[in-house]
Formats: C-alpha cells, structure tokens, sequence
C-alpha cells in the first residue's frame, strides 16, 4: 500500500474510533494517544494480513507453487490456484496450511512433507480422504525424517501418534467432510440452512467442525476466514469468539474497560465488539487479530508476523 493511501487510512480508522469513543461508548483502552496509534497500526495490519490473500488470487501463480516436492511450494497459493477447478483439493491444502502455520524459521516445509515432499506419488485430498488410516501409518513411519517445524498458532501441535497427533486431526476431518459428500456440499448445506446469511454460515460451520480433533477456537476460525479470503467459502465471521479466547478477549477488555484483567464477561465483551466492528467496517476476523496483537504491546506498534 503506498504512502498516502495508509495515511488516508490512519485518518478514517483514527476518525471512527474517536466518534465511537465520544458518541457511541467510551473506550477507556485508547484514551492515552500512544495506545489509539498502536491499535490502528495493528488494524491496518490485520487488513493488509486479509488483503494479501485477496491480491496473490488476482496474480498468476506458478504451477511450482502446488508441488510439495518443489521448495516453493506453498500451501495458500496453491490452494489459489486449485480453488477454481480442484476446489476439493483446495480446501484440503488451507486444511494442512492451518493445522501446520508458517514457521517462521522453516515456513511451510512442514505442510510440504505432509503433502508428501519425498514421495513418488503426494498426498492429496483424493488419496487421502480415500484411507485415512493408510495416511496415519505413513505418517508414523516417517515423521521423523521431517525437518520443518509447527507454526506460533500451532506450537502445541505434533505429529506424534494418538489423539493429540496430526494422524488424529486428517482423519477426523475427513470423517467431517465426508459426512456431507464433499467440501462443496457442506458448504451449501450450510449456507442453505443459513438461507444464505454468510455470517450464520460461518456459525454453523464453526460449530460443526467442533467435531475436528486439534482445531478449537482458533484453528477454526483460522480455516474458515481463509476459505472465505480464497473465495472456496462465501462465508463471514459472524464473531470474535471470546468466550474460548485468550488473546483476544484480553484485548477487549482493555479497549472497553482500560484493563486486561477486567471481570467482563465474554457476552458483553462479544456486543461491544459487534458494535464497535460495525462501526469500523473492517470485519470480524480484523478484530480478532488486531486485539490480539495489540494487547501485547498496547503503547508501542510492534509488527506481529509469526
């Protein structure tokens, strides 16, 4: 983004929040002016974040991009490229790139060896979803020789085997998919129950991948943003989802109530949220990421990127 049109930005986020504050409810977080800065910094950084993922969709993308035995493989870029015409396999790579994350060290090596980067023959939704159980017993017998590492997001990750093992979270999650047929079926399954609300959908989704061995709070709301920024899902964040939070509601609570260890309950804190959301015009999944990022450093910007 260049200069002038983040500047413009400072100004209408800046603008929005000081008449929330003065017209709407007081906002007792941003009353220092350093804290209001760091928090626009970090909107605008969670708005670049959705973006981003919106732009690479309009680029052309190397066919190298989608090879797990490539170096370049990457996981959201390849999913771009597979959203139109392999949309099944699209869905099953943001999958894999939520589950992993992108370490900041080895990036997504670690969703490339999950793909099958050493094999003859990689692993992809077809093959996968068709034995499970024979991907968990590939895994076990070479997850060892893997190098790349689990994402921030995902640090308390393995790929170890039982319930906690990545083994667990592929076939649980394709005991889900298959319920419904397909990714494409579920998905009109829940925008038809929805009649069509995309932020209803996105309940509806939420709730169900519950069912997801390793995907709580923020596995799932990860997954589903990122299949709505990829144009797989037409689907809306219809929340922050405090109430399972930690991050995020700490930030809540020093926005609306000048302090982190506040007693307000998550369901307050979630319509203070929706308002002042509404007000902004950024979306649910900005908010999220920018409380989050901004309570840990509320009166100095620090970029967030792992």
């Amino acid at each position: 983004m260049r200069g002038q049109e983040k500047d413009h930005r400072r100004e209408v986020l800046e603008g929005r929040l000081l008449d929330f504050h003065k017209t709407t409810m007081p906002l007792p977080g941003i009353a220092h002016t350093e804290n209001m800065l760091s928090l626009i910094e970090q909107l605008i950084d969670s708005l670049h974040r959705v973006e981003y993922v919106h732009t690479i969709r309009k680029r052309p993308i190397s066919p190298k991009r989608s090879d797990p035995t490539n170096t370049l493989f990457d996981p959201i870029r390849a999913a771009a490229l597979a959203s139109n015409e392999q949309s099944e396999e699209a869905f099953w790579l943001v999958f894999l790139a939520t589950h992993c994350g992108r370490n900041l060290k080895t990036e997504w090596l670690l969703c490339r060896e999950l793909c099958g980067a050493y094999e003859n023959e990689p692993w992809t939704w077809a093959r996968v979803s068709a034995d499970p159980q024979a991907y968990g017993a590939w895994l076990e017998e070479r997850r060892e020789t893997f190098s790349g590492k689990f994402g921030n997001h995902r640090k308390y990750e393995s790929l170890k085997p039982g319930p906690s093992g990545t083994a667990t979270a592929v076939a649980t999650y394709v005991a889900w998919v298959k319920g419904y047929g397909s990714h494409a079926e579920m998905i009109a399954r829940a925008l038809t129950q929805a009649q069509f609300n995309q932020r209803i959908a996105f309940a509806l989704l939420n709730h169900q991948m519950r069912n997801v061995m390793r995907f709580g709070r923020t596995g799932r709301f990860d997954y589903l943003t990122m299949l709505a920024k990829l144009g797989l899902a037409a689907i809306d964040a219809d929340s922050t989802y405090l109430n399972e939070a930690t991050g995020p509601k700490r930030g809540a609570r020093l926005l609306f109530d000048g302090r982190i260890d506040s007693n307000t309950g998550a369901r307050t804190l979630e319509k203070r949220v929706a308002m002042l959301e509404q007000h902004l015009g950024v979306g649910m999944q900005v908010m999220e990421d920018a409380m989050c990022n901004w309570q840990k450093s509320p009166s100095k910007y620090v970029a967030f990127r792992g």
